[in-house]
């Protein structure tokens, strides 16, 4: 591939630069993905709820509510076209206190306001009737969320690139983005020791926890690139086999700090589990603290009263590229296009909800690097 001359080059190959490269191969001659891990989605892709999201959160006039809801319906689209296993299970998001009823009742108008759909307003009994173990308030029912195998989803973005004849390379990194005239050029290393000069019109910097090394790389003048990114990691506990038992497959509390407050999903398999905690970290590491299952129990027994520390073991953890730090408020997605780099598109900070505004976000790209 050394010397290769072509339309566009993606880097990274989670949900959403897979995204954006099924969009630009579709349109495109030769689009190549490249991609530092030995397969799709290993870092942010592959470590979250794999929950797809209704869009009920954010500002109404926020990129996050927008990709978010048509991403949504591209993505169980896609699932249906596909044969991706997911189920459209239904969300319940739960109130425990006098100011969380009130704040239930702010997110019901706000969802129907920015067009997420009508939640259906429940009662504390009525939810007691509905999952006996649970206790709350209040609650509200989101029926447009539901579950999704990702690494199903990603094999198919995989596949879809490939049969529109893209190039997909793995284990490589990119070592430096420089200009020649109108084009751009992407030198890499693979894990060999291989080096490759690429020639192209068009880059997309999709590389996640990464994306602003990359924008560095490009040559992207400080000016043009303000962001800063604080990795926060998000732990999750298994629920064993003794854990009080839950009918919904997706309980939620309402959100609190940097993340959506630590919540019990269930598979598509029916295994539980409860998570992200948030906690801003100073370097990569997976691993998960056995010794927080009592701080987790005490969070999710607000709303599910018999959880207890022995019910739960470490499972997986996941790091989130935030765009705020502790105490920070809404940051979102940035989708940047700098006038001094035409051709190329820096998406930075694409947290929660990428996964599900993957699609809408692919298209939005390709609309924007014509």
């Amino acid at each position: 591939m050394a010397g290769d001359e072509v339309d566009a080059v993606v880097i990274g190959a989670g949900a959403v630069g897979l995204a954006c490269a099924v969009e630009l191969a579709c349109r495109l001659d030769s689009v190549v993905l490249i991609e530092r891990e030995v397969g799709p989605g290993r870092e942010i892709s592959s470590r979250n709820s794999g929950v797809i999201h209704a869009g009920i959160y954010y500002p109404g006039d926020s990129l996050k509510t927008r990709l978010c809801i048509e991403g949504k319906m591209l993505l169980y689209r896609w699932c249906e076209i596909h044969d991706i296993p997911h189920a459209r299970t239904g969300k319940l998001i739960v109130a425990t206190s006098d100011e969380d009823e009130e704040r239930l009742r702010k997110l019901a108008r706000h969802a129907k306001e920015v067009g997420a759909g009508d939640l259906e307003p429940l009662t504390g009994a009525e939810v007691a009737r509905r999952d006996p173990e649970l206790r709350c308030q209040a609650a509200l029912y989101s029926p447009t969320s539901g579950v999704i195998d990702v690494h199903e989803l990603l094999a198919s973005f995989l596949r879809e690139v490939r049969e529109a004849d893209g190039t997909t390379v793995f284990q490589t990194v990119v070592e430096e983005i420089g200009r020649s005239g109108r084009d751009w050029i992407v030198r890499t290393t693979d894990t060999m020791g291989r080096a490759t000069e690429i020639r192209t019109r068009r880059i997309v910097n999709a590389a996640g926890l990464s994306a602003l090394d990359i924008a560095e790389k490009s040559g992207l003048p400080p000016r043009e690139r303000p962001w800063r990114l604080y990795p926060c990691k998000g732990s999750y506990f298994a629920l064993q086999a003794g854990a009080p038992p839950t009918k919904h497959s997706l309980i939620y509390p309402l959100p609190q700090g940097a993340g959506l407050g630590v919540h019990i999903t269930a598979d598509l398999s029916g295994a539980r589990r409860a998570g992200p905690d948030a906690k801003y970290v100073d370097q990569i590491d997976y691993t998960v603290d056995e010794s927080h299952a009592e701080r987790f129990a005490e969070a999710v027994a607000r709303y599910l009263p018999a959880i207890r520390p022995e019910h739960l073991t470490p499972d997986y953890a996941g790091i989130r590229p935030k765009l705020v730090g502790p105490g920070g408020g809404f940051a979102d997605f940035v989708i940047a296009t700098p006038k001094s780099q035409p051709g190329v598109v820096h998406l930075i900070g694409i947290e929660s909800p990428g996964l599900t505004a993957s699609l809408a976000i692919g298209a939005h790209v390709s609309e924007v690097i014509r």
